[in-house]
């Protein structure tokens, strides 16, 4: 796996995160409509768009040999507030193997050591119990909660802010 660091990718103990290719649109098109994520990711951010236009990196997440999600980071580059924010959505199938872990940490470290930042910042939803799982499980904590945080279906959600700084990252 350490090779595909050199070409672009990530690699983590059990995942490797490289930068999303039109050939695993299909894929990660077909995991985010499984009623799990489609639960927490919204119709509106199709795999179809993401290349044209947006400002965050996504990242493929690779487990041997097949597909298992995405990760995609976005970065605030004020001097006074940078920090970078990630966002996950991982197959069902293979929910409760450690791998979203494996992924966010990898990501998370590559933000701290390769990139620079202090603070990273991830918002689910609060009643996402999976997520807020993996992210603790990385020494994410709470800070807070947002109103409102988004839209979804024809309600709105609340949003539990959570962050890590570099050195409480496990």
């Amino acid at each position: 796996m350490g090779e595909l660091a050199l070409v672009g990718g990530l690699a983590g103990e059990g995942v490797v995160l490289r930068p999303v290719e039109p050939g695993d649109l299909p894929a990660l098109t077909h995991i985010m409509r499984t009623p799990q994520v489609r639960e927490w990711w919204d119709e509106a951010d199709s795999p179809d768009e993401w290349p044209a236009g947006n400002t965050s990196k996504r990242y493929t997440i690779v487990a041997g040999r097949r597909i298992a999600g995405m990760i995609r980071y976005w970065e605030n580059d004020d001097p006074r507030d940078q920090h970078a924010g990630i966002e996950i959505f991982l197959d069902p199938d293979l929910h409760g193997r450690g791998l979203g872990r494996d992924a966010v940490r990898t990501l998370a470290r590559h933000l701290f050591d390769d990139l620079g930042h202090h603070r990273l910042v991830i918002d689910p939803a609060a009643t996402n119990e999976i997520a807020i799982r993996c992210c603790a499980a990385v020494g994410f904590r709470p800070v807070g909660m947002m109103h409102g945080r988004e839209r979804h279906a024809s309600s709105t959600r609340e949003g539990l802010v959570m962050d890590l700084l570099a050195t409480e990252l496990r």
